[in-house]
């Protein structure tokens, strides 16, 4: 190796021992500082003289652990978005087990038409989605977005 790069990085680790030095000895300065200060803050406080430390109250000690604080949003999570999530599922379910002929009906797709024909045995209903020439088309029940009843007037 170079004999000039060899006193550069002996300089350059030198500069960097030295700074790591000061460093040290201002951090070891301020912590003596701090320790220092609170030695002394006691004193000052002489009503204090006598009593026990606060405890700090159990609902701050339950939540200052990081795995209650997951439990806790795991909780709210499913409360708030979960647990409506099933409910509509659910009425969505419902509402599809209740359709019946002459049911306004949008498909997932967009698709309108009126229910002609239900086959409850493979699951398929026929929607008439032409007025005037009658088109129909042949759906899986589970593809019905949303139903308005027959009895309701829009």
């Amino acid at each position: 190796m170079n004999p000039g790069v060899l006193d550069q990085l002996s300089s350059a680790a030198c500069g960097l021992n030295t700074a790591l030095c000061w460093l040290s000895q201002t951090s070891l300065g301020l912590m003596d500082s701090l320790v220092l200060a609170q030695v002394d803050q006691p004193a000052a406080a002489s009503s204090d003289i006598g009593q026990a430390p606060t405890q700090p109250s159990p609902i701050i000690e339950f939540l200052a652990s990081p795995l209650n604080l997951i439990l806790i949003s795991a909780i709210l999570f499913m409360f708030l978005v979960a647990r409506p999530q099933q409910k509509k599922a659910q009425q969505q379910q419902q509402a599809l087990a209740e359709i019946k002929k002459n049911d306004r009906v949008v498909t997932q797709s967009g698709i309108h038409g009126i229910v002609v024909q239900i086959n409850p045995e493979v699951s398929q209903v026929t929607i008439r989605i032409d007025e005037n020439t009658g088109a129909r088309m042949t759906v899986n029940r589970d593809a019905i977005a949303t139903i308005t009843p027959s009895d309701s007037k829009e």
